[in-house]
């Protein structure tokens, strides 16, 4: 049930999405790379799907986040006049 009230229907093809924000240390990046994970364009982190759990996972940096949500809101940021760095 939803939070008002409605029922969810099951489905047991229904895929999940599961983001990481992590420090990419030595450790995180051997076990992604052990979970068949890709690295992304910038190297700043992992992204791939887990077919038997039917979830697409995404392990990034803190340091790729801030710059994706600046890239992101840049123009929005331009246009209101206000500093978007």
């Amino acid at each position: 049930m939803t939070a008002s009230g409605r029922p969810i229907p099951a489905s047991k093809d229904q895929p999940a999405f599961c983001y990481v924000l992590a420090d990419l240390t030595t450790t995180m990046v051997s076990r992604c790379e052990y979970a068949g994970l890709r690295p992304t364009h910038d190297g700043m982190g992992y992204f791939g799907f887990n077919e038997p759990h039917k979830a697409y996972i995404e392990v990034m940096s803190f340091d790729r986040l801030v710059n994706s949500a600046t890239e992101r809101n840049r123009a929005f940021f331009d246009k209101l006049g206000l500093p978007s760095t």
